[in-house]
């Protein structure tokens, strides 16, 4: 059963000194890891009609004589709609452990984690984008993790020590409703949301969420600092609609409050599985256009984490075929383990031109693209 902390009970927890930790969270220091980013990791991505064994549903299992017991507490920055299917899994594959989630804004619950480094209260952090939990990482806030398991993703998608891994991959597209745009009508590049023409048509996420952050970081190395800064501009200038989080933007393109959405792949399909018109343009490309931008969701194992046994084990199911199906078919993202089969109506990676950008380029352009961001005057 999972105990769930909601995010009253995080502002409850939540110390005086949390301007102090979001500012230790600012400006990442060199992450231990370069993951790639974009068309390198092309190889890395699973071939949606390849098929597969079914998952095991005793997948993480402890052996006779191991079986795990007590809470296992996790914080993260996802939606518990959409950790909860993985948790309960690991519940049923590990009966004797409960686990506790606490969820939040990634930086409310970094801020927290930092702050209770000497004691910790979480064993497992899952996040949303690698950037920020690369700088995390670079503090020491992870431990060390040589689990085969970790070993298994592909290394551009997880520290060198293994102190952060990634989970999943998620595709940067553009959503619109098919209700309100047709497809010939649909913008294919992400540069023409500054059209005129969507004038207060585009919904897209904030300059705090990390995607947002690695997709512009990418525009700035593959596209220059002034396109880039153009672009910003242009999102501003043209009343583009900025919330707190991607569910948000896809519910308002769902509902035809707006006709564009800038947000990851699996919201689109959420909301298309939901029975929302809408569509999906994976943008950029043409020749000479710089391609579509993947991140990733995330796992670290908290160092001196009170249920480390739990915490590895953990980590360990989600990147079993068993937990990467629940990820793919539930939430319509795609797996970081190779050879785990798309959920019905994914597009698959392997036919589609991705950005060539290593995560360390994005990475050292963080602090840079965060000032170009404010100073664009993006929310």
């Amino acid at each position: 059963m999972i105990v769930t902390l909601h995010k009253r009970a995080l502002a409850a927890l939540l110390v005086p000194v949390l301007a102090l930790g979001l500012a230790a969270c600012g400006a990442p220091a060199q992450p231990a890891a370069t993951p790639t980013f974009g068309a390198a990791a092309a190889t890395a991505q699973p071939d949606g009609g390849t098929p597969v064994a079914e998952a095991d549903p005793e997948a993480g299992t402890p052996a006779p004589g191991g079986e795990l017991t007590g809470d296992l507490v996790l914080y993260t920055s996802r939606s518990e709609a959409l950790i909860k299917p993985a948790i309960e899994a690991f519940e049923q594959a590990n009966p004797g452990v409960e686990v506790v989630l606490l969820t939040g804004r990634d930086g409310e619950l970094s801020a927290k984690m930092l702050e209770e480094r000497a004691n910790p209260q979480a064993d497992v952090y899952i996040n949303t984008d690698n950037l920020s939990i690369a700088g995390l990482g670079a503090q020491g806030l992870f431990a060390p993790n040589d689990s085969s398991a970790v070993a298994q993703v592909p290394p551009e998608f997880r520290a060198d020590d293994g102190s952060w891994v990634g989970l999943t991959l998620r595709a940067r597209v553009i959503m619109y409703n098919t209700s309100l745009v047709t497809a010939e009508e649909a913008p294919k590049s992400v540069f023409e949301l500054t059209d005129p023409k969507w004038k207060g048509q585009v919904g897209a996420a904030d300059s705090t969420n990390g995607s947002i952050q690695g997709h512009i970081a990418a525009m700035v190395h593959l596209q220059g600092e002034e396109k880039t800064t153009e672009f910003v501009k242009g999102l501003v200038d043209n009343d583009a609609q900025f919330f707190g989080g991607h569910t948000d933007v896809r519910k308002a393109v769902g509902a035809g409050e707006l006709k564009l959405g800038f947000v990851n792949h699996y919201y689109y399909q959420l909301s298309k599985a939901e029975g929302a018109p809408v569509g999906v343009v994976y943008p950029d490309q043409g020749e000479g256009q710089m391609g579509v931008v993947v991140n990733s969701t995330n796992a670290g194992i908290l160092k001196g984490a009170k249920h480390p046994e739990a915490a590895e084990k953990f980590v360990d199911f989600l990147l079993t075929p068993g937990g990467q199906k629940v990820f793919a078919d539930t939430n319509y993202e795609y797996p970081i383990v190779p050879g785990v089969a798309l959920a019905e109506g994914v597009q698959p990676l392997d036919g589609v031109r991705l950005a060539d950008v290593t995560f360390k380029e994005i990475y050292d352009l963080l602090p840079a693209t965060k000032d170009l961001m404010q100073a664009a005057g993006m929310p």
